[in-house]
C-alpha cells in the first residue's frame, strides 16, 4: 500500500490531482496546473538524486522489518532480501526467526531494518554474534516537519538511511 515510495508513482497522483483540482475549481485551474508542472519537475530532479545516492548500495543485501519498501526498491534496484515479519500485526514466529539469524550469519545480509513505531528488540535478536547492523527506515515520515518539501526529506531520509547501514 506504500505506493508514494516511487517518485513516478508520485508523479501520477500529482497528474491525478491538478485534473481533479482544476475541475473542481477552474477559477485556479491554471494556478494548479503551474504548480503540478513545478512539482512534477522537483519529482524528476529527486529521482535522479536519489538514484545516484543509492547506486553505491544496490547490490548489498538487507532486510525490513515489514514489506513496505517494495515500490521504493523496484524503483532504484536495491537487493532487500525479504521482510522479517510478513505483516507488522503479526510478528514472526521461532521457524521464521530460525531461518532469519542463519541468512545473517552466513553474511548474506547487512543490515536489518527496523521502523520508529516497532520495536527494535526483534531485530537486536536477529544480528546478534553477526557483523549486521541495524537502521531505521520511516516510510511515513514520523518526526517530519509538514509543508512542500515533506516528500522530498521522507525520500532522501530513506536514501540516507539506507546508505548508512548498507555502506561497507
Amino acid at each position: 500500500p506504500h505506493v508514494w515510495l516511487d517518485p513516478r508513482n508520485a508523479a501520477a497522483i500529482v497528474r491525478f490531482m491538478v485534473i481533479v483540482m482544476a475541475n473542481a475549481d477552474p477559477a485556479n485551474a491554471v494556478l494548479y496546473r503551474r504548480n503540478g508542472a513545478d512539482l512534477l519537475a522537483r519529482l524528476g530532479t529527486l529521482e535522479a538524486a536519489l538514484r545516484q545516492s543509492l547506486e553505491p548500495v544496490a547490490g548489498v543485501s538487507y532486510l525490513t522489518f515489514h514489506d513496505a519498501f517494495g515500490y521504493f526498491e523496484d524503483r532504484f534496484g536495491l537487493a532487500s532480501a525479504g521482510a522479517v515479519a510478513v505483516t507488522p500485526e503479526r510478528p514472526p514466529g521461532a521457524k521464521r526467526i530460525s531461518a532469519l539469524r542463519r541468512r545473517i550469519k552466513a553474511g548474506n545480509t547487512a543490515c536489518v531494518f527496523t521502523e520508529p513505531e516497532f520495536e527494535p528488540a526483534l531485530a537486536g535478536t536477529l544480528i546478534e554474534g553477526t557483523k549486521a547492523r541495524i537502521g531505521i527506515l520511516d516510510p511515513l515520515g514520523a518526526g517530519l516537519k509538514p509543508g512542500p518539501g515533506l516528500y522530498g526529506e521522507l525520500m532522501r531520509g530513506l536514501a540516507e538511511s539506507l546508505k548508512e547501514c548498507l555502506k561497507p
